[in-house]
């Protein structure tokens, strides 16, 4: 499609939007990709900024045609999102499934907490045409599948909008954008509080002292009103938040946590003001700005841990090569990826990642296929086999026709299954959220109680004495039970190597009753290694091994990789490799071969069968006799054992689930005194097995490392990622160990029961403080100013008791 002129009074030129004419004269345009782009009214002018400002300029390099001029009078503010109604625009972040039904995801900004999730996803499933609603707390993201005929994309944006939210289009780069947006956010209101918590502290003390010593008047109300303006811009500007949130939720008829501690922030503020405005009774401007601070930061720290590490759905078609050697009119032509369609022929090089699932036409070759098995044996492949996008072709160039586009191919299929596993997780909610939901309801009941009891007995005293069991009951503890012991653990975990992500990794750990652990690189090292050498002629290890490496030195297959340390040469010339069998050459006109059974026996007849022994074995011969046998293993971490051992000592069921289908995983679990073993099994496999059990009931952890573990990993109740780990994994699992000593998963298990006890110690303190103290201040012993105190000591003793999970492990 031809480029618009930027400027309309060079003559007549269409509008870079819908392709009208430009009026003579107009001047509307706006800078897209870098250039100034022609509109012919304010409503293309108005699309186009909003297209640009998500992020989705790319849609019109890619559109096939101009699109449609809106109507005028629809583009008000409050219907903007109109333009996503539109079928290209909407292909960006959305798709159609089999049954006609589109699932599109949004980028939400403003949620919070797991309330948000449960609002978003109650308010839309009953609306009519929306089939369901998930929203991926870790992501910020809404999955919404619904009937395009029913109900239309800018509908479900604007109602996720009125709820109090800021949807977008679900993009990788506009995701980046609104994490960085959200973290700049938090900052800032944190920041606010903090510094205000110093000004107003500084402030109390000085009229503490004055309460005790003596304080002139006009000193005292100097000092309060310095405090009212500051207490009052934190409560605005840094706890606003809170009110939104409560506000949002009684909308929706349901009490979360933030709604009394929106009451308390604003009543304790309320109460202060009027003392400070009639020069009466007392202020506790110092606890209102303390208690948005803390919590503040709680909030940020658990924002932080929840995006770290945080993945799209494009991170896994990213890897894959974004040009392909495609045949058009019998030539090779350079195209990109997105283009190529199902029968084209593409060559696939060898070295290169395939991109595409396709069946091989022409040529010989081995495919490693460690992204779905993972496995570092290649597969030996030939005409009439199929090959899947995201495996690396190791040795010989193919010719292949492609099968299908990418969201159709197997890659994208795990990625699914990463996906799915992620949105049937089960949700574990925090014992806070379990127990809060009674006490706000409780805590509300009882101050309103109060309130009429006292109105009865003493108006004067109603307002006080309520203020006094609303700021004594208020949840501060019992909302600091949880995070505060996840943060100390996390912390301390952190500084012992083992990263902490996932919302209910360590309470999930601590109820663990089953324990799998992945084969090859989590308690192998995922490296071939020399095992054995069982020598068929009268020469020396040294001699046969000397004749191997020279040979393997022309390969860039995995088994060479263990022949890079043997030290000496032959001189072998003629190498040549023969795909899918071993490698062949000569030697002062003696020839040799190195591989299978089977291509060895062909020049060397007498060859004898392999040994018995489970190992990966390799023939080397001559043609006039059979050299050795030489046997290859994958080495079992030296830690492994201990920590198999341990786990099963603390009473938890070990097992093997693996996608080697070959004896070394049962001889691997049988050495180990594993009590399960499970070989040859596909991803999804691995995730029926978990599943199973989950839904019989146990709580099952996972220690994985390859990108076929990375649905179960996210699947499991928690996870771990080992060192060398690919990506996907590491984004899915709930703990990434940074070195490379297992003794990390029976630490880190210590570490989650260790937390779960403080958090029980911090629910007891916490409501027995409550429950005790309520009566006490309901009777009118308590003054609000001792009220907040203790609300404040309780909040100090629950955090001293979480940051003992700090100290080093005995």
């Amino acid at each position: 499609m031809a480029e618009p002129r930027a400027a309309a009074d060079d003559g007549p030129c269409p509008c870079y939007h819908c392709g009208e004419t430009v009026p003579h004269g107009a001047r509307f345009e706006i800078e897209i990709g870098g250039e100034s782009r022609a509109m012919c009214c304010p409503g293309c002018r108005a699309v186009a900024g909003l297209i640009a400002a998500n992020g989705l300029e790319n849609f019109y390099q890619q559109r096939t045609a101009y699109s449609e001029r809106p109507v005028d009078a629809e583009f008000q503010l409050n219907d903007q999102y109109l333009i996503y109604d539109d079928a290209e625009m909407a292909q960006r972040f959305s798709q159609q499934e089999a049954d006609g039904s589109v699932t599109a995801r949004l980028l939400l900004g403003g949620i919070t907490c797991a309330a948000c999730t449960w609002l978003i996803e109650q308010s839309l499933e009953p609306i009519t045409g929306v089939h369901s609603a998930l929203v991926n707390l870790q992501q910020n993201r809404l999955d919404v599948r619904f009937d395009p005929e029913k109900i239309k994309l800018s509908e479900i944006f604007s109602r996720v909008e009125s709820l109090g939210y800021r949807p977008r289009p679900f993009q990788a780069s506009t995701q980046r954008e609104q994490n960085a947006s959200d973290y700049r956010r938090d900052l800032r209101r944190l920041g606010v509080a903090g510094f205000g918590m110093m000004q107003v502290g500084m402030f109390a003390v000085a009229l503490h002292a004055g309460d005790i010593q003596g304080i002139e008047e006009q000193y005292q109300g100097l000092l309060r009103g310095f405090s009212l303006l500051v207490s009052s811009f934190v409560v605005y500007y840094s706890a606003g938040i809170f009110f939104s949130t409560a506000w949002r939720h009684l909308q929706q008829g349901v009490l979360v946590m933030d709604l009394p501690v929106a009451l308390a922030i604003g009543l304790a503020w309320l109460a202060s003001a009027w003392a400070t405005i009639t020069g009466t009774g007392q202020v506790y401007f110092d606890s209102v700005v303390m208690f948005t601070f803390f919590l503040l930061l709680g909030r940020f720290m658990e924002s932080r841990v929840r995006q770290r590490h945080s993945m799209t759905w494009f991170d896994a078609e990213s890897a894959l090569p974004d040009a392909v050697s495609c045949r058009r009119k019998d030539q090779w032509v350079t195209v990109p990826r997105t283009q190529v369609a199902a029968g084209d022929i593409v060559l696939l090089r060898p070295g290169e990642t395939i991109p595409v699932d396709a069946e091989i036409t022409d040529g010989a070759s081995a495919v490693r296929e460690d992204t779905f098995n993972g496995e570092h044996l290649p597969r030996a492949v030939v005409a009439g086999n199929t090959v899947f996008a995201g495996t690396v072709n190791v040795e010989a160039a193919l010719e292949a026709r492609v099968l299908c586009t990418y969201l159709e191919s197997r890659l994208a299929a795990l990625q699914q299954s990463v996906e799915v596993a992620q949105t049937e997780k089960p949700r574990l909610a925090r014992l806070a959220d379990r127990v809060a939901s009674w006490f706000v309801a409780g805590v509300l009941l009882v101050t309103s109680a109060t309130a009429l009891i006292w109105m009865q007995i003493d108006p004067s005293r109603a307002l006080w004495v309520a203020l006094s069991v609303l700021v004594i009951s208020c949840p501060c503890a019992l909302a600091l039970a949880t995070p505060a012991a996840l943060t100390s653990a996390a912390s301390a975990l952190r500084g012992r190597g083992v990263i902490v992500r996932g919302e209910n990794a360590l309470e999930a750990l601590a109820r663990t009753t089953h324990l799998f652990f992945d084969k090859t690189g989590t308690l192998t090292a995922g490296k071939l290694t020399l095992s054995r050498v069982e020598l068929l002629v009268d020469q020396t290890e040294a001699q046969v091994l000397a004749i191997a490496s020279s040979l393997q030195r022309w390969s860039n297959h995995p088994i060479s990789q263990a022949f890079n340390d043997i030290s000496g040469t032959a001189d072998i010339d003629n190498v040549k490799y023969h795909v899918g069998q071993g490698l062949s050459g000569e030697q002062q006109g003696l020839r040799y071969r190195m591989g299978s059974e089977g291509f060895c026996r062909v020049l060397c007849p007498q060859l004898p069968p392999a040994p018995s022994a489970p190992l990966y074995w390799v023939a080397l011969c001559d043609e006039h006799r059979p050299l050795a046998w030489i046997g290859l293993t994958d080495s079992v971490r030296p830690e492994a054992a201990a920590v198999i051992d341990e786990a099963r000592h603390n009473g938890l069921l070990v097992g093997l689930l693996t996608g080697d289908n070959s004896l070394q995983g049962t001889l691997l679990a049988k050495t180990l005194g594993m009590d399960t073993v499970n070989i040859g099994l596909e991803p999804q496999q691995k995730m029926a097995h978990v599943q199973a059990l989950q839904e019989a009931g146990y709580v099952v952890s996972m220690v994985g490392d390859g990108l076929n573990d990375a649905p179960v990993l996210s699947l499991a109740d928690a996870s771990f990622a080992v060192a060398g780990a690919t990506d996907l994994a590491r984004t899915q699992a709930d703990f990434v160990v940074v070195g490379g000593d297992l003794t990390a998963v029976t630490s880190t298990w210590r570490q989650a029961r260790a937390c779960r006890r403080i958090i029980v110690q911090n629910f007891a303190w916490a409501l027995g403080y409550n429950l005790s103290a309520i009566p006490l201040a309901a009777m009118g012993y308590i003054p609000p100013w001792a009220a907040a105190i203790g609300m404040s000591l309780s909040s100090l003793l629950v955090v001293a008791n979480s940051l003992r999970l700090n100290r080093k492990p005995r």
